[in-house]
Order: structure tokens, then C-alpha cells, then sequence
């Protein structure tokens, strides 16, 4: 994490209207109002669907976590940089820029209306939070996007605590041919986003990591509509096909999909060396689909975690460090045995964000 006027962010700062700024400055002083409005407003429906003291709690949750990140990683807001980001005015120091606590109250309000009819009002107002907080100069956009991941991952927790008494999501047993296709799709799409990055970061420099994780976040925008309306029994024939072909019955809607691409964007909102990011994406890509496919086949079952194999796991480190060592040198060893670790002790959080929050700490204690 690093403060960055990446192309993104100057172009929406740049777009200068009276209006515009006095509604980024009316959202930077009522944020939590508006939000306290618009769920008393929902109350109904939250409760309709056991979600209202979720929604309190994971607001809370999502709060605390901003405010331990702001305080320990201490990233100047653009204002603070440059004078010339100042519209209104520029929140005085000590306050920082990572992540944005408006946007991970709106997305930790978000995320309990997937399903709902409210979906699409708490959408908007997600997006616009984050706009305007660009716009009015206070954060860059991998603020955003951290307070977006956070909003999130805040209710996720909650959710799972509340539900089901535990962290762990159980899903029913599938067949090795579903699997093995599920986790073929699961190497592809991060070696597309690894190429996507590679690419990207060659053509376009200091600009590209941020031009693909901005990518990210519009196809996990269009996955979480996606989500929203196979709920809503909305749903066209090829999500419909996409979902038969992939989704583990058992699962929630569209759960293993949407955490991979957040664990994916949770990589692009703290690791910044390009190199490491590639190194962290294939553990995640390629590591994890590995070791489930290698994992079906694998007669030794690993004393950890009964559900894996001795076989997956050692599939798991000798595929990561072999991808990742011409990429990060010998820190590639260290970095595949802690990911290993992480896929293959029992679950407290979802492969798809215990890899990428291993990858992270490494990269906070190493780089």
C-alpha cells in the first residue's frame, strides 16, 4: 500500500462541477447518516431475513478494521500530498487515506440486501460513496477498493458466526470430474489475471496494477448482480448453464466464485511490487487448483485436515514454488510453505482469503 495518483483517481478528481462537490462534501459529513436512514428505512427486510443485527455488527466490525489499518499503515491522503487535490477542504492530520471507512460502511450495508429488492438502491449508493470520495480528493482509489473488500469480508464473518456457530463453510461432497472442472476454471481465470497484470504493467508502467484491479472490481460488480438475480430468480440461460457447470450444490449462490475474485482484489489493494503480486496470484491460482485436483487422487489423508491429502499438499508447494521462484528468488520456499500451510489446516476462512491474507502479511513482514 502506497499513496498513489494513478491515472484513475486523477481523471475522477478531475471532473469539476459546483453540484458535484457540494454532494462529495454533503456524503463526506453524513455518510453514516444516510446509511442509518437508508437501513432503518429497509429495517423490514433485513429482518425479514434475519440480516438487521448482522448489518449492525458487521457496520461495527468493518469500522474497527479501518480504523486498526489507518493507524498502523499511516497513508497520506492525496489532499495532504497536493495542495491542488484540496476542493472543500482537507481532513486535518492525524487522518489518513487507507482504506475508505465510508466505503466499508457501504459495502458492509450492501452486501445483506443481495436478494433483495433493495439490491439496487444500496448498489448505487455504494458506488456513488466511493466516486465522490475520489472526487472530492480525500482517497485514492485503492482506498475504495481496500474499503470496499472490507465492507464485505466485515459481513461475511458476522454472517457465518451468526448462522452457523462457526467459521467454516460446509459444502456437500461432489464427484472428482465436477472437480477437477471446477478447479481447471479456478487455474484459468488467474492465469488470465496474472497475463492481464503482466501485460498491463508492461504497456502502461506505474498504471497497470491499478488498471487491472479496477478491471477486477467491475467483474465482481457484474458477478454480485449476477449473484443477486439467480436469487431473484432473474437469471439468463447462460448464468444459468455457468452455475450447473461449476456451483457446488450445498453452496451458497455464487459464494466460491465472488471470494475468489475478492481474494484477488484483496492482493491488488495491499501488495504493491508487481513481481510478488504475480508470485501471490499464481499460490492462489494455481497453488489451490493443484492440490484439490492432485488432492481427489491422493490415498494419504493429512493428519491437519482429514477432508485433504498429504498428496495434495506437497502438489500445492512443489507447483507454487516452482512457478514463483524465477519471479521472487529464494523467498519463494518461505512464502510457498506458509500458503501450503494456510490451504491445508482446517478452515477458519475460505481458501480464496486465508491464501491471499498469508501472502499479504508475508509481503507487510518481508518486503
Amino acid at each position: 500500500m502506497r499513496p498513489a495518483f494513478d491515472a484513475i483517481t486523477r481523471y475522477i478528481f478531475s471532473i469539476n462541477e459546483p453540484w458535484l462537490t457540494q454532494a462529495a462534501h454533503f456524503f463526506d459529513v453524513y455518510t453514516p447518516l444516510i446509511y442509518l436512514i437508508a437501513v432503518l428505512l429497509f429495517a423490514n427486510t433485513l429482518r425479514m431475513q434475519k440480516r438487521f443485527i448482522k448489518t449492525i455488527l458487521a457496520v461495527l466490525l468493518a469500522t474497527l478494521i479501518v480504523f486498526i489499518l489507518k493507524y498502523t499503515q499511516e497513508i497520506p491522503r492525496p489532499c495532504m500530498l497536493d495542495q491542488n487535490y484540496i476542493k472543500v477542504e482537507c481532513p486535518a492530520s492525524p487522518d489518513f487515506s487507507f482504506p475508505s471507512g465510508h466505503e466499508a460502511i457501504a459495502s458492509a450495508v450492501l452486501a445483506p440486501f443481495v436478494g433483495t429488492s433493495a439490491f439496487p438502491i444500496f448498489l448505487v449508493l455504494a458506488l456513488v460513496t466511493g466516486f465522490l470520495r475520489i472526487n472530492l480528493g480525500v482517497h485514492f482509489l485503492n482506498d475504495v477498493l481496500g474499503g470496499f473488500v472490507i465492507g464485505f469480508f466485515s459481513y461475511d464473518i458476522i454472517d457465518r458466526i451468526i448462522s452457523e456457530g462457526t467459521l467454516t463453510l460446509r459444502v456437500k461432497p461432489h464427484d472428482t470430474k465436477f472437480e477437477i472442472r471446477r478447479q481447471l476454471l479456478h487455474i484459468s481465470v488467474g492465469i488470465f489475471i496474472l497475463l492481464l497484470l503482466l501485460a498491463f504493467t508492461a504497456v502502461y508502467h506505474a498504471n497497470g496494477e491499478i488498471y487491472v484491479e479496477f478491471i477486477i472490481f467491475v467483474g465482481l460488480l457484474s458477478l454480485l448482480v449476477t449473484i443477486h438475480d439467480r436469487i431473484s430468480g432473474k437469471e439468463h440461460k447462460i448464468t444459468t448453464l455457468l452455475f450447473n457447470l461449476f456451483e457446488r450444490s450445498g453452496a451458497r449462490q455464487g459464494y466460491g466464485a465472488f471470494w475468489y475474485g475478492m481474494g484477488v482484489l484483496l492482493l491488488f489493494v495491499f501488495i504493491n511490487d508487481t513481481m510478488f503480486l504475480a508470485a501471490s496470484l499464481i499460490a492462489l491460482a494455481v497453488g489451490d487448483g493443484v492440490a484439490t485436483i492432485v488432492g481427489r487422487m491422493g490415498k494419504h489423508r493429512n493428519p491437519l485436515n482429514p477432508h485433504k491429502t498429504i498428496e495434495g499438499s506437497l502438489a500445492f508447494f512443489l507447483s507454487t514454488v516452482i512457478l514463483t521462484y524465477p519471479l521472487i528468488g529464494p523467498l519463494a520456499l518461505a512464502l510457498s510453505i506458509l500458503t501450503m500451510l494456510a490451504e491445508m489446516l482446517p478452515p477458519k476462512f475460505d481458501d480464496n482469503f486465508m491464501i491471499p491474507l498469508v501472502c499479504i502479511i508475508f509481503y507487510i513482514l518481508f518486503f
